[in-house]
């Protein structure tokens, strides 16, 4: 091994300053210091758009910081990180060698022997009668010694032996270089986490100067007391403090591992891992140091007492030549067997093995409980730190939500818009998010711990990315909208920003339409992109059915040339008159579309998805499925979550992934009947996406009051006929802020006059007036058969309060 010790002592002191280094981190956790207090500034004091400008630009700062936890996690990244060698065993290669080259000798060794033999006689004269048979003789031979001592059954046991040997070497070389290198990846983790606090410290710091300044600024129009300025720049100092501190570790950790300065700082997209514990213990059963410990040095007691000792069997051939005493000489073969069994009386070998395996078990056995309570506390303080994630995750959420609010009130410069407050927000956003690094950094550090108790198995395979996002959003599903050209050139920049953030639209199908400049589409391209947000161009264009595949690859460069992330086909032939009579002719145009179009978007890099109905054949399914990137299936028509779930069982047989349930607002009573469905359909099935027609539909059920006033019900229940100085109207929409009357005919396409009525803190739209409830509910369920008015309510009102508008 290449010097394994020759850093060892200055890695363990760069192991104890982290530990306490960081245990002095979380200790001094900011929740210990008061933040300063939060001021309300309005436009008239001075330096205010200054003000406004820099919390934008922190805005802008925020939004565009890598998070902790990301939804774009990379498992590769995980493995790589865990599986990092520092040091490798120098010696490995001619230690081996050596083994095997003695290894290789005993068993190419079979026993065979050439021997031979002389023997001259003669008469040394110290008695009378000397007798010699013959004068001299020998002879020359091949033995084999079969079993014996350097035989050939011999030699393959020591072979055997030294391989156990061997193995049992190369054990524990190889966990003396794993304890080595858990050493080294320690310090890294703590290295990349570090790397990562800085960066978070770095923008903090940032953001406490500009801060601290806009403090002072209100000191000296007396709107603040000094201490609220010392409280900001404590933190800043306390900030440059702990900055200190990491730059050094990681600057001293570089320069004193080499090794270290090849590896990259930072590492992106790595998720937060959850610990499987069936897995752990499973893998604890067959990969542990322990379990691998027993079967290789078992193996070798086993074999090392396996002796043949005393035994013999040794045949042989030969050939011999024999001078008589007359000088004459007798030449002759001879083959024989010699063979020996030794008698013992004391303990066998067998008996011997065991008392030695027993032996080892006896010593190993308190080892391996001190290993797997080792393995148990290591697991129980990464689910402690999972609970304080979830704590402060939760936490920085409320914070995500507030900086969300205002950065809407900023882009519709409404006055409740903060400035501190969104500088106070984002810091304490940047704040949870160092704590999260911190908490990451732990949890990953228990996994290495668990990881060099399995032996260094791949981590992934007993642990798994924590899916953080599904705790704290606001919708079931990965979340898509429908916009068509009149609601993108109506609505403002700010405020189909600050819908699609509200509606955790993470991909938009915009059908921009001729009529808006293109300078808006180029703004809100951009923008969308800096949000991540995914725009697809939506083309509703039937005639691309009957379009060569040159006016198709046509219109689809289009998406190109703009700039879009993609192109989404809304082509729908069941909309054609002749549909029945040629429904075959245009399936099989549609799937010929669909083809010409996936081919286009692959030369492009674009991602391809596809709008259509419930009831296309399923051998037209399957072609539609290969050739698109995702489907969204038009589930329209039912609020029933059993009817949607069967009307898109073939499709979700085909491919889940690749599913999107496209649901339609108009066909609910409300937003809480709809997400209550969505839930529930996507709990039964496997898809996990969902796109809303369109972004118009949502503002209508954001303005409709659906649920209406139940005491119109109770009340005819105990009554047919109402009081006569009540009337009845017919409640399209309402708000708690006072709308523009034409406004809301226009959106609503109505052409009767409206009724408003304040009541209960809310604007109540309404058309027509009936003095009899049962001609008012006749009424009603007629509206409610037109989609856009499935959720009309009737609305009570006292003939002296009626407001009219």
């Amino acid at each position: 091994m290449s010097n394994p010790f020759k850093n060892i002592i200055p890695l363990t002191l760069l192991c104890l300053f982290a530990s306490f280094s960081q245990q002095s981190s979380a200790q001094s956790d900011d929740s210990d210091f008061v933040e300063p207090a939060v001021v309300n500034i309005d436009k008239g004091f001075p330096g205010y758009a200054h003000i406004v400008a820099y919390a934008d630009s922190m805005l802008t700062m925020h939004y565009q910081l890598h998070d902790v936890y990301s939804e774009a996690y990379d498992t590769s990244q995980v493995n790589q990180l865990y599986s990092l060698h520092f040091l490798s065993d120098s010696l490995k290669e001619s230690f081996d060698s050596f083994y095997n080259f003695r290894i290789k000798r005993l068993k190419q060794d079979y026993g065979f022997r050439i021997s031979g033999y002389y023997n001259y006689n003669f008469k040394p004269g110290f008695a009378d009668e000397e007798d010699v048979y013959y004068k001299q003789r020998f002879y020359l031979g091949l033995d084999w010694n079969l079993l014996g001592n350097g035989g050939f059954l011999a030699n393959q046991m020591q072979a055997k032996e030294l391989e156990s040997a061997l193995k049992v070497e190369q054990f524990d070389r190889s966990q003396q270089v794993a304890r080595d290198n858990f050493l080294y990846r320690y310090n890294y983790l703590i290295y990349v986490f570090n790397s990562e606090k800085l960066r978070l410290i770095a923008d903090r710091i940032q953001l406490l100067q500009g801060l601290e300044k806009i403090y002072r600024e209100l000191f000296y129009i007396r709107r603040v007391g000094w201490e609220e300025v010392l409280k900001v720049r404590g933190l800043e100092s306390r900030m440059k403090a702990i900055q200190r501190g990491y730059n050094d570790y990681n600057y001293q950790l570089a320069h004193q591992l080499p090794a270290y300065e090849e590896l990259p700082a930072e590492k992106d997209s790595l998720p937060f891992l959850d610990v499987d514990p069936v897995k752990m213990m499973a893998l604890y059963e067959t990969h542990s140091v322990d379990s691998l410990k027993d079967a290789v040095y078992l193996a070798n007691i086993r074999t090392k007492y396996k002796s043949l000792e005393g035994w013999m069997i040794r045949p042989f051939i030969r050939y011999n030549f024999q001078q008589g005493v007359n000088d004459n000489w007798r030449k002759y073969g001879s083959a024989g067997l010699s063979a020996a069994v030794p008698l013992r009386f004391g303990p066998s070998h067998n008996r011997i093995a065991e008392a030695a395996e027993v032996l080892y078990e006896a010593k190993e056995k308190n080892k391996v409980s001190q290993r797997k309570l080792d393995l148990f506390n290591y697991f129980y303080d990464h689910q402690y730190k999972k609970y304080q994630l979830f704590e402060f995750y939760f936490k920085r959420a409320q914070i995500e939500e507030r900086i969300r609010k205002q950065r809407a009130f900023l882009l519709l410069k409404s006055p409740a818009f903060s400035p501190v407050q969104l500088l106070t927000d984002i810091d304490q956003k940047l704040a949870v998010e160092t704590e999260l690094t911190d908490l990451k950094k732990e949890m990953y550090l228990d996994i290495l711990k668990i990881q060099s108790v399995l032996n260094d198995v791949p981590v992934t395979s007993f642990t798994k990315p924590m899916e953080m996002d599904e705790y704290v959003k606001r919708f079931a599903g990965k979340r898509s909208v429908y916009i068509w050209s009149k609601t993108f050139c109506q609505m403002d920049m700010q405020t189909l920003i600050a819908d699609l953030d509200m509606n955790e639209i993470r991909e938009v199908l915009l059908s921009p339409g001729k009529s808006c400049p293109d300078a808006k589409l180029s703004a809100f391209l951009k923008q969308a992109k800096a949000e991540g947000i995914e725009v697809h161009d939506l083309i509703g264009n039937n005639q691309l059915l009957f379009d060569s595949t040159e006016q198709i690859n046509k219109r689809l460069q289009e998406a190109v040339d703009k700039g879009f992330d993609g192109i989404h086909l809304d082509v729908e032939p069941q909309a054609l008159p002749q549909w029945d009579s040629l429904k075959e002719e245009y399936l099989a145009r549609l799937v010929d579309l669909y083809s010409k179009a996936h081919a286009f978007a692959d030369s492009q890099h674009l991602k391809l998805s596809v709008s259509i109905p419930v009831f296309f054949p399923e051998n037209y399914l399957k072609e539609i499925y290969r050739n698109a990137d995702q489907v969204f299936l038009m589930a329209y028509g039912s609020n029933r979550p059993s009817t949607i779930i069967r009307r898109i069982s073939e499709e979700t047989t085909i491919d889940p992934q690749k599913t999107v349930l496209a649901v339609r607002p108009g066909d609910f009573v409300n937003r809480l009947q709809m997400e209550a469905v969505i839930e529930k359909v996507l709990d039964s099935t496997r898809v996990r996406r969902v796109a809303i027609h369109d972004l118009k539909a949502i503002h209508l059920m954001a303005n409709v009051q659906s649920l209406g006033d139940t005491n119109v019900v109770k009340e005819y229940l105990a009554s047919n006929k109402p009081k006569e100085k009540s009337v009845y109207h017919l409640q399209v929409f309402s708000a708690d802020y006072k709308l523009d009357p034409e406004k809301v005919k226009k959106e609503l396409d109505l052409d009767e006059s409206l009724i408003v009525v304040h009541k209960n803190g809310y604007y109540k739209y309404c058309i027509r007036t009936f003095d009899s409830l049962q001609k008012g509910l006749e009424v009603m369920k007629k509206f409610r058969k037109i989609p856009r008015f499935s959720g009309v309510f009737l609305v009570k009102t006292d003939v002296g309060r009626q407001s009219v508008n």
